[in-house]
């Protein structure tokens, strides 16, 4: 039972989960193409079944990763959007064996087939998404597309952007709780109102991004930066042994997928 006077926990934030497990030490641009091949064969096969199979290969992924979606922001609401697919195919889906029926609606075998096929490709991508961002740091991720040929100043811009998210969104809460501390009430119907308060709202953040661009610019200026075509860094990410195994079996899976898909 939970006591009156605990404190409410915010949902956590998507983003890198620290860990040493196999999928944390794989090499960035394995797991974008993994993402990209996972994401390209639930939408390929035209079988429920295959794609109850790539959900449970996820899901396998997430118990090696140690990875926990509870509390993570987005998750509820996704699943909520998956029920809701799943939810209206069931109920306008109508041809096949009834398997029950309730007044005027019916469920069919076609009808769950193409529920476990819709909401079981959003499930499929969206999960796919979360275990990239748990197990990938970007810094890691920019390194790799640096040195895969994307420049450098590009990369920088990057991270730069993916760094500067999550101190926005804490800026915006600690702005957000002050004007609550002050009286602003922001639940209010007037659009006009509704208009004062998101300027109320975004100047403060709009000043304190323009003066961390300005701080950012005068370093990065304060070391030459862009003067040279190429540049060091702290850390190398290379091929290991595990990220050719990896690379292996994507070969392997992506001819299996191709095979199947001339067979059929």
């Amino acid at each position: 039972m939970r006591e009156p006077w605990s404190v409410h926990r915010p949902p956590r934030r998507l983003a890198y989960q620290p860990g040493h497990s196999a999928l944390h030490r794989l090499h960035p641009l394995l797991k974008a193409a993994w993402l990209l091949f996972g994401t390209a064969f639930v939408f390929a096969v035209p079988s429920p079944w295959a794609v109850l199979a790539a959900l449970a290969l996820i899901a396998l992924g997430f118990a090696l990763a140690r990875l926990n979606l509870r509390g993570v922001r987005g998750s509820r609401l996704c699943g909520a959007t998956a029920l809701l697919l799943a939810l209206l195919q069931l109920a306008f889906v109508r041809h096949g064996a009834v398997l029950l029926r309730a007044g005027p609606l019916a469920v069919t075998v076609g009808g769950v087939a193409a529920a476990v096929y819709v909401a079981g490709r959003f499930l499929a991508v969206i999960l796919l998404s979360y275990l990239f961002v748990l197990t990938t740091e970007p810094s890691e991720l920019v390194y790799a597309l640096v040195r895969a040929g994307l420049p450098y100043r590009y990369g920088f811009a990057l991270i730069t952007a993916l760094r500067l998210v999550p101190v926005f969104e804490q800026e915006a809460q600690i702005v957000y709780s002050a004007q609550l501390a002050r009286g602003v009430a922001y639940d209010v119907r007037s659009p006009r109102r509704l208009l004062r308060l998101a300027r109320q709202f975004s100047l403060p953040l709009l000043v304190s991004a323009l003066g961390k661009v300005d701080a950012l610019a005068v370093s990065m200026e304060g070391r030459c930066f862009g003067r040279h075509h190429t540049r060091t860094y702290l850390r190398q990410v290379r091929l290991q042994r595990l990220d050719r195994a990896a690379a292996a079996l994507l070969a392997l899976a992506i001819i299996a997928a191709l095979a199947g898909r001339l067979a059929l």
